[in-house]
């Protein structure tokens, strides 16, 4: 089951086993998995789902993680349809939850369930558009910022590793970089990705 990039997009019946696979791993982490650790898992010997090397290209990331939410999506529906549990989709933490009627929580997740079940929205994403995508996309895999946890503008330019305040587009284009650098596939660690998130919020307030 080896994906290629240019196959996902005509034959997303190659992803239905996914669907049982993730089940499988899910209902053996009972405290939940992180996409990213999700990810290594599918990744591992043990299923061979996707491979490392695809994974370092940004548009095929963003592919894989869209074929992972499209099946995460369609698992939820099934084990609320057989009420065998709730499904908790989130970058940090994805889980099943024991079932309990009327605990289904379909109007909060309906706008991103809508998405990832469509499949057009996979087609008609390209590499510009993963560029935009990318800021939160990273921020889901490295751990989320607490917004009352602010660092002062001073320390954010330092760890941008710049002097004064710049554009937005500018700031942006640092970020990519700079996650790149630090992120921790590539040597990095999470409390480095994790300073750097803080430091463009607080910039990117500042900048016009």
């Amino acid at each position: 089951m080896q994906k290629r990039a240019q196959k996902t997009l005509n034959t997303p019946s190659e992803w239905l086993p996914l669907q049982g696979i993730l089940e499988s791993v899910l209902f053996a982490h009972t405290d939940g998995v992180s996409e990213y650790d999700l990810l290594k898992i599918l990744q591992s010997s043990t299923y061979k789902v996707f491979s490392r090397h695809d994974l370092q290209d940004p548009l095929v990331l963003f592919q894989t993680h869209f074929i992972v939410f499209n099946a995460l999506y369609h698992l939820r529906d099934k084990l609320i349809k057989q009420q065998l549990g709730l499904l908790h989709i989130d970058c940090m933490n994805i889980c099943i939850k024991p079932w309990r009627a009327g605990g289904s929580g379909l109007q909060a997740q309906d706008k991103l369930r809508e998405y990832y079940l469509n499949w057009q929205h996979l087609s008609d994403t390209g590499q510009q558009e993963v560029e935009s995508l990318l800021n939160s996309f990273w921020q889901g895999f490295s751990g989320k910022i607490k917004q009352n946890n602010n660092i002062e503008l001073e320390q954010a330019l330092n760890i941008f590793e710049i002097k004064e305040v710049i554009s937005q587009q500018q700031i942006k284009k640092q970020y990519r970089k700079l996650l790149h650098k630090h992120h921790p596939d590539k040597g990095g660690d999470n409390e480095n990705t994790q300073l750097l998130h803080k430091a463009f919020e607080c910039l990117y307030n500042y900048s016009s």
